[in-house]
């Protein structure tokens, strides 16, 4: 009867050894949760044992999205003594822009003779962002010295006195009461002030996700690609210092209705909060086309502000309500974000209704067409 008392005690032992190693591990997961499109995410799980006890093995098993998978398997068995720590490193790919969740946390651990285990699984796990894709204006097949062609503004500027935005060189015609007497002294030579224009100009971007505007073959690609033109002119404005929104009728899966529009800010804050939106917008059906949606959204912007419609497709009633808001005081840009037969004609009939039409070309068509 020894042995089977010794049986005994070592299964009892185990099961109170096996339920308290797991009480008593703190698990933490530290990562940014927030990437663009083609990173990497560095993760550390760090388990620390409180207990005297030492954990003889402990399964980790980490569940990922697809999307965010760099290897096939996210799993490790290691020990952990007493009063001590250990870690897990790995890396995720963010392949896909999206909203995911990472996890939940699975540990497993058990005895050294097989009586006993215990499984913890996390309750919820983590939210990780990844945005779109920015690319440089030239990356789209816009011309990087005017990447919006010949598109002025019509907005008057002032200059603003009391915001001084450095100096320059004297130029015959100045106003000796520009000139910046104390610089003028250090550098041997006349310099004038320059000041920040008084009105800041203001870009709305319009990105078109209905799926019904697509390519049947490749919706799924072109609204992608949209996406990151629409993110990436969203930067470009952000980087000129111009106050930018956006206004699109994509779905928001946080609201399971059309995307709310973005106002008109300026700042690194406000690109991330926009950005932040375009990480999760979806392409949906629509029976509502975007000439018929788009003219009350217009009807609010300031006068003067430059309106870029990201859309796959330019047809007539698009561009008669573009032309109404030309006339009402706004500049007008196009980006075709996809195909169109009759892109030439279209192209010349808007530019006579004062709409500048620019075709964006996919990345890969670019580097096909720059070999």
């Amino acid at each position: 009867y020894f042995l089977v008392y010794v049986i005994g005690g070592v299964w009892v032992l185990s099961h109170w050894w096996v339920r308290r190693s797991l009480r008593t591990l703190d698990v933490k997961r530290a990562l940014v949760q927030r990437a663009f499109a083609g990173e990497s995410i560095d993760v550390t799980l760090t388990f620390a044992n409180h207990s005297w006890l030492p954990i003889p093995w402990l399964q980790v098993r980490e569940q990922v999205p697809l999307e965010l998978k760099d290897v096939d398997a996210y799993s490790i068995v290691l020990s952990i003594g007493s009063k001590s720590r250990s870690q897990y490193h790995y890396k995720l790919l963010a392949k896909q822009r999206g909203l995911y969740r990472l996890g939940p946390l699975v540990l497993k651990t058990g005895d050294l003779f097989g009586f006993a285990n215990a499984t913890w699984t996390e309750t919820q796990g983590i939210q990780v962002t990844v945005y779109p894709r920015v690319l440089p204006l030239h990356k789209l097949g816009l011309p990087s010295r005017s990447p919006f062609g010949t598109l002025q503004s019509r907005q008057r500027l002032f200059e603003d006195p009391t915001r001084m935005a450095g100096v320059r060189d004297y130029a015959v015609g100045d106003s000796l009461r520009r000139i910046h007497w104390k610089a003028s002294a250090h550098e041997n030579g006349l310099l004038v002030k320059k000041f920040q224009p008084a009105i800041a100009l203001n870009m709305t971007v319009v990105l078109d996700l209905n799926r019904l505007a697509y390519p049947v073959s490749a919706v799924y690609g072109y609204s992608e690609w949209a996406i990151e033109v629409a993110a990436s002119v969203a930067s470009y404005a952000v980087e000129q210092r111009q106050a930018v929104g956006l206004i699109c009728n994509g779905l928001d899966p946080l609201s399971d209705d059309v995307a709310g529009p973005v106002p008109l800010r300026q700042g690194q804050g406000h690109l991330m909060e926009l950005l932040a939106l375009l990480a999760r917008i979806q392409a949906h059906e629509l029976e509502t086309p975007l000439a018929t949606w788009l003219p009350r959204r217009l009807n609010d912007l300031v006068w003067g502000t430059t309106v870029i419609v990201v859309t796959p497709h330019l047809d007539q009633e698009t561009l008669w309500v573009l032309h109404n808001a030309y006339r009402r005081g706004s500049n007008v840009l196009v980006l075709i974000c996809a195909p169109q037969t009759d892109y030439k004609v279209v192209q010349s009939q808007a530019e006579r209704l004062g709409v500048t039409v620019l075709r964006t070309v996919w990345e890969s068509e670019l580097r096909r067409l720059e070999q």
